[in-house]
């Protein structure tokens, strides 16, 4: 903090204080004279107050017009008493509204904290004060609406040294916090409880991370609406008193007992029921038939009882929940099954279920037939279910949306047809798949993609996958196409598919490390709607087809084509393609490029020797703003050459120039830089010996100098001491291995 800032008496606005160490002029009482200071207050390092003046004389009690302070310790000083006393001084005024405090050491809290004259307090946060045994008395704040409790570690039991002394505490509470608290055992019920005396205005309570909390959660709580209970693996669980509850999460917890079977939850909305040990005296058939008819948001992971007391009781899940949305099943097959029987048998049309997901269910080995009957069903999300083997034959009449994740037994996607209004398909780590569709079981290929819609197809780490179909054939409205790490994929289509059929969709393609890839399919050129394409690490690509020449002219904008070290040509007609922005490629003899590029991006050139000869043609490519070599040239020692200018072989447009890999150039030339007279990124990266920059300096348009893995131009480059700072210090950004000048 500057010194002497308690000498400026009329500030108003004081964010942040910081108390330093030591006997400089950041001590906290430098705050005392501030008595104008409003809005919120941070006063951060107490641990560093080690005269207990200091703090009386911070002079917060005169603070009026302050409503938010912060206090916070670092870290626990020498003694313990010394923070209590601390916090003792700094009491605040009486009418603040918002109070933290964070990582205080002390044992006991203040007396002021929880104290009833405090009657603007709205909110209260408690972090970390880990050797505190006992919470404040904060019942006793008549207005408190917020109060926020973690990492409370030593305190065992809350009671009545909570609530304090009021008859009605907690009386306009809405939210209540309680998270990690390590030792909290006990949770003693105010004594008038059975009066409904506590939280009566009580909307939100979150318990979390309290593993050895036992007993129960305080009863007759009228006003809860929103219920969350997580990895409280000894808490008991009452809801049968809940009745305005809208959002219940018990994730974690010994017993869930709803024991009331009058009771109707009328307004409950979402409901999550997870890794629950037991579920005591649950009437479950009782609770579906009256308690969920609104619940929009279901999930259900674990919790096999409640699938036994589904059957046995006879209820009907799907029937009773007339306004669900959105169910996600997690490690309960059996819950699955009887729901697909219940869709079977009942043949129901109610059901809104739009969203459904299935994880780790890994006894399930298909879909049942009765999934047909959710005649909403538009997303389906599908993981680690270990033995799926086939989806339902025929169905899923409004799926548009589907992604499947690490399903191994999984052989194809679809046994005769994909959905026929299914738009997006997303396939990761599936390491059976093999094709899309069953076509061995279909009468006819064509019959599999003739009435897709399908428009995104993303198929990724499928180790099995051959091709996409075994006829060679692709959904005609497919506009995405992206394959990676599918090492054994031969084939994408037929060559004939895209040469016979006009395909006015198709926009992108990328395929990515598929290995045993050796030819794309011809008639790409056909593809006159294609705008990206990118082909990478496929280490058995040969050859690809011509890319215009079609019976439209092309509109491709972006290719990249890297890593593909069998290939031996690039397209011939490359240099045919008017529409092409950006273009990233490994080198190739006799490369020539198209006129239009603004990106240009050549990886692994040997030779540079055909670029200083101006048979690149860089030159003429009068709209190109970025460009990118990276190469392994050892003769190249200079860039450009001595006897090259600049000029003669990049163009003036160049705003983004990236020098990458060469492994003996030693400096940048003077001839040359300063024409590039629109230059604002310059990216110098893995030249060991480069050492010098142009004499003349960089040119004035520079706005950004990145340099990495060039030792040498690091140390040459050093803010104030290095040979070259001068030269550069006027350039806006500077970033050297990655830190920023």
């Amino acid at each position: 903090m500057p010194p002497n800032l308690g000498s400026l008496v009329n500030l108003q606005s004081l964010p942040n204080f910081v108390v330093s160490g030591g006997s400089d002029q950041s001590g906290i009482r430098e705050i005392g004279p501030l008595s104008h200071l409003r809005g919120t207050l941070c006063i951060s390092g107490l641990e560093n107050v080690t005269d207990v003046e200091d703090a009386r004389r911070a002079n917060l009690k005169c603070k009026e017009r302050l409503d938010s302070l912060v206090l916070k310790w670092s870290h626990s000083s020498d003694t313990r008493e010394t923070e209590s006393v601390v916090l003792d001084m700094l009491e605040p005024h009486t009418k603040l509204k918002e109070l933290t405090i964070k990582s205080y050491a002390g044992e006991e809290f203040s007396s002021w904290v929880g104290g009833p004259l405090f009657s603007n307090m709205v909110l209260v946060c408690l972090q970390k004060c880990n050797n505190c045994l006992s919470l404040p008395p904060l019942g006793q704040l008549p207005h408190l609406r917020e109060l926020y409790i973690s990492g409370m570690n030593a305190v065992e039991s809350v009671g009545a040294e909570f609530y304090g002394e009021r008859m009605l505490p907690f009386p306009v509470l809405e939210t209540l916090e309680f998270v990690e608290m390590q030792h909290w055992k006990e949770w003693l019920p105010f004594q008038a409880d059975h009066e409904g005396g506590a939280f009566p205005c009580l909307k939100t309570l979150l318990v979390k991370k309290c593993s050895k909390l036992e007993g129960k959660l305080p009863e007759n709580l009228n006003s809860l609406a929103k219920l969350k209970i997580v990895e409280c693996e000894e808490l008991v669980v009452s809801i049968a008193n809940c009745k305005q509850l809208r959002q219940l999460n018990i994730d974690g917890c010994k017993v869930l007992v709803h024991t009331a079977a009058k009771v109707e939850f009328e307004l409950l909305e979402s409901l999550c029921l997870s890794n629950i040990l037991e579920m005591m005296s649950l009437q479950t058939g009782e609770l579906l038939k009256k308690g969920l008819t609104k619940v929009r948001d279901l999930k259900i992971s674990g919790c096999e009882e409640l699938t036994s007391s589904l059957k046995n009781e006879k209820g009907r899940l799907l029937q009773q929940l007339t306004s669900l949305g959105s169910l996600e099943i997690e490690d309960n097959s059996r819950l699955v099954e009887e729901l697909g029987k219940e869709a079977e048998e009942l043949q129901i049309s109610k059901c809104k279920l739009e969203f459904l997901e299935l994880k780790k269910c890994e006894n399930l080995s298909k879909l049942l037939k009765g999934l047909n009957q959710l005649s909403s069903l538009q997303e389906l999300r599908i993981h680690e279910c270990s033995s799926l083997v086939s989806f339902p034959d025929v169905g899923l009449p409004s799926l548009k949306d589907i992604q499947i994740t690490s399903c191994d037994s999984l052989i194809y996607f679809a046994k005769f047809q994909i959905p026929q209004n299914l738009r997006r398909t997303e396939i990761k780590d599936c390491k059976s798949l093999k094709s899309l569709v069953d076509e061995e079981a279909v009468s006819s290929s064509w019959s599999s993609f003739s009435h897709s819609c399908l428009e995104y197809l993303r198929i990724r780490g499928c180790e099995s996958l051959t091709s996409l179909s075994l006829s060679g054939q692709l959904p005609r409205t497919l506009k995405h196409l992206d394959l990676e790490n599918c090492d054994r994929l031969e084939l994408i289509a037929g060559d004939g598919f895209f040469r016979d059929n006009t395909n006015d969709c198709l926009e992108y393609i990328r395929i990515w490390n598929c290995q045993n890839l050796k030819s794309l399919p011809d008639g790409l050129c056909h593809l006159s709607n294609l705008q990206t394409l990118g082909i990478g690490n496929c280490g058995s690509l040969v050859s690809i087809p011509r890319l215009s020449g079609g019976r439209r002219p092309s509109n491709l904008r972006k290719i990249w084509i890297i890593g593909c070290n069998k290939l031996e040509a690039l397209p011939e007609d490359m240099h045919n393609l008017n529409s092409l922005e950006e273009l990233s490629i490994d080198y190739r003899e006799g490369l020539t490029f198209p006129p239009n590029l603004t990106s240009l991006e050549i990886g692994k050139v040997k030779s540079c020797k055909s670029l200083w000869e101006l048979e690149w043609g860089l030159h003429r490519l009068t709209s190109l703003r970025e460009l990118g070599i990276r190469s392994t040239d050892p003769d190249t020692v200079s860039f450009p050459p001595d006897m090259v200018r600049m000029e003669t072989f990049f163009p003036k447009s160049l705003t983004n120039l990236s020098i990458d890999g060469f492994p003996n150039l030693k400096k940048l030339s003077s001839k040359g830089f300063q024409f590039l007279t629109s230059l604002q990124s310059l990216d110098l990266s893995n030249c060991p010996k480069l050492a010098s920059i142009p004499e003349e300096g960089l040119p004035p348009s520079l706005e950004r100098l990145t340099i990495y893995e060039c030792p040498v131009l690091k140390e040459r480059c050093q803010p104030g001491k290095g040979r070259y700072w001068h030269k550069i210090s006027h350039i806006p950004f500077i970033w050297i291995d990655y830190k920023q000048m």
